[in-house]
């Protein structure tokens, strides 16, 4: 049987995780991880700030003590958008980009859509361009492929390379015209989404190019195997050993231009 290769999740909210969910996925091959701001109730520029803090001093350590090593993501999230306070938490996100475990700004995006969502994004983009920073780019479940659009149109509009962007949580009617434009696609593998079979036979259809995989674990329900379980069945898929390691970890570290 092949061996699954080692696996770089590219979004993950290990917060809402035990040490012991984090152990389970280090065991079954994740050895790297991207640690992704999240949305909570109630923000305010001071908590989102603090939720800053919490994921590079205490999350980034906890996962590397428990052999993952861990980068991290940090933006504000279109549920998250602080009612006053935005463009403190704007001005202070570029203090976090130093140090080389800050890598990419997000996520960001849209969710239910609307005028302060698209402005927020909008600022968001502009800083990203202005620091020449990767962004990883939120798509919601409901209504995801208007949603998608928009997204797209409002990343043409910002003039952010579009080999900067990764639009993540991309599905079978979405992926496609996020590659098209030359931007990167995450699939999620999430039991109530995607999951691992049709992840494996979306890669068999679409290739290896700018396509990642991520489990969103510890938003809600999720699975936290889902990658691992993906990564097997791609190491038993007719696929090329270059093509299923792109696909699980070496496109992640590209994109993040993170080595090692």
């Amino acid at each position: 049987m092949p061996t699954p290769p080692p696996i770089f999740d590219a979004h993950l909210h290990p917060e809402g995780l035990s040490d012991q969910d984090l152990e389970s996925m280090r065991l079954f091959g994740v050895e790297r991880a991207l640690v992704v701001a999240h949305h909570f109730p109630e923000p305010t520029s001071k908590a989102l700030l603090r939720h800053f803090d919490d994921l590079v001093e205490r999350q980034l350590p906890r996962l590397e003590r428990l052999g993952i090593r861990a980068y991290a993501a940090l933006g504000v999230h279109p549920r998250c958008i602080p009612r006053r306070g935005l463009s403190e938490v704007l001005s202070a996100l570029p203090g976090y980009f130093q140090g080389g475990r800050v890598v990419a700004l997000g996520e960001t995006g849209l969710h239910a859509g609307g005028e302060e969502e698209e402005e927020a994004f909008l600022e968001q983009l502009a800083l990203a361009r202005g620091l020449k920073l990767r962004v990883v780019v939120h798509t919601p479940t409901a209504d995801k492929e208007r949603h998608t659009r928009r997204i797209l149109t409002l990343l043409r509009q910002s003039g952010l390379l579009p080999s900067r962007a990764l639009v993540d949580h991309a599905n079978a009617r979405t992926v496609r015209t996020i590659l098209e434009v030359g931007h990167w696609a995450g699939l999620t593998l999430h039991p109530e989404a995607l999951k691992a079979e049709r992840a494996v036979a979306l890669v068999r259809r679409l290739g290896s190019e700018r396509l990642m995989l991520d489990s969103d674990a510890g938003d809600g329900a999720g699975d936290i195997l889902g990658l691992a379980r993906a990564a097997n069945l791609l190491a038993k898929a007719s696929l090329s050993e270059r093509i299923v390691r792109r696909i699980t970890h070496e496109n992640a570290a590209r994109f993040f231009q993170v080595s090692g």
